[in-house]
């Protein structure tokens, strides 16, 4: 059945982090954690919400305590207040698995029809198309390439967004365009990106065609215990000099765009994420956060998004190096926790006795009977 299908394939903690955010489910790794309870009304300060995944390979929870609650993708669902159909519903459309059931008839219906994105697949086989230039490609592309100068525009742009001089950039222009080197992992240059100034539909090119588009790789790449994944190779320039500045443990990846693959090197280990706070940054976040648990991430952190409008280089260029590093070191803010009061013990005995109550039923009046004390 479809519903059996989407409860087995249901990755929960990605389940949680879209309904209730990222935040949610920080501090999982890839095999599950606990953390605080994430369901609507459940405000507390104690992680007791445990997700794993079993010997079938089935995402499970539990609550902790005496009949607390414990169950699937479905049960969870239907615990944070959803009705069965809709919690159906919800579980085929975020599996993208096709419902068998026809709802209009109540019968099953005679085909079926099941895809499961595997993003670490998807990232392999892009991964089989991106290559170095050659020594050839690399020699003919130099003699087009000028030194930049602090009087040039293409300096002057990379003044603005707090990048000039251009250490670890490597950046050159061509016939007055900012062109930077695009180096991977292993430090071999993978292409060269050009900023046109006359572009009609896009301001960034890449110089030597058939080579993809790789993701920006910082000097010395694999050297740190973390890595930041980033929408915009200038935005992972703008951290890097960040991370040299301030001797941040982190390595940095910049991609192309929202819908490109970075370098699988160094996902196996902490990972950070930052993309616009739109509709294809919140996609990028998504896609990357599957893609670092299935490379073996023990953690991945969620950066919070910037103002609409704003990227790194905008804060390095306009408020320089500490506030970007701010920016590095931010957590998502949570809901201010309720004030509790210290209950003395009668009150402690009054509130569980109302607890009680509602599985015992309200306690019979037998203050008429001759032999009870008056209270």
């Amino acid at each position: 059945m479809s519903l059996t299908r989407a409860i087995d394939t249901c990755n929960l903690p990605g389940l949680i982090a879209q309904l209730y955010g990222h935040e949610a489910v920080r501090g999982l790794g890839a095999k599950g954690g606990t953390i605080c309870d994430p369901r609507p009304g459940m405000r507390e300060t104690h992680p007791s919400f445990s997700v794993w995944i079993n010997s079938a390979g089935t995402w499970m929870w539990k609550k902790r305590g005496r009949n607390s609650g414990v169950g699937t993708a479905f049960t969870f669902l239907t615990s944070c207040g959803r009705d069965g159909a809709e919690a159906r519903k919800l579980l085929l459309d975020f599996t993208g698995t096709a419902s068998t059931w026809d709802e209009g008839s109540g019968r099953p219906k005679h085909t079926v029809t099941f895809t499961h994105r595997d993003t670490l697949a998807e990232a392999r086989e892009k991964a089989a198309e991106v290559r170095p230039m050659t020594q050839r490609q690399f020699s003919d592309l130099k003699n087009r390439l000028e030194p930049l100068c602090a009087e040039d525009a293409a300096a002057q742009e990379l003044a603005r967004r707090g990048l000039w001089p251009a250490v670890g950039l490597q950046a050159f222009k061509c016939e007055g365009d900012l062109v930077f080197l695009v180096r991977g992992p292993d430090g071999r240059p993978y292409n060269v990106k050009r900023r046109r100034t006359d572009a009609v539909k896009s301001k960034y090119q890449v110089m030597v065609p058939g080579l993809s588009t790789p993701a920006w790789c910082n000097p010395k790449y694999g050297q740190a215990k973390r890595v930041l994944l980033v929408e915009g190779e200038l935005n992972a320039a703008a951290a890097w000099r960040v991370i040299q500045q301030s001797g941040l443990d982190l390595d940095v990846q910049g991609l192309a765009g929202t819908d490109t693959w970075p370098f699988l090197a160094g996902l196996d280990c902490e990972v950070l994420i930052y993309a616009d706070a739109d509709q294809s940054g919140d996609g990028m976040r998504a896609r990357m956060q599957d893609l670092a648990f299935a490379s073996g991430a023990p953690r991945v952190q969620q950066l919070p998004a910037l103002p609409a409008g704003q990227d790194f280089c905008d804060v390095l260029g306009q408020q320089g190096v500490a506030a970007l590093e701010g920016v590095l070191h931010a957590q998502h803010e949570r809901p201010a926790e309720e004030e509790t009061l210290t209950l003395w013990p009668a009150q402690f005995e009054a509130q569980q006795a109302a607890r009680m109550s509602v599985l015992l039923g309200q306690p019979e009046d037998h203050s008429a009977w001759p032999l009870v004390r008056p209270r």
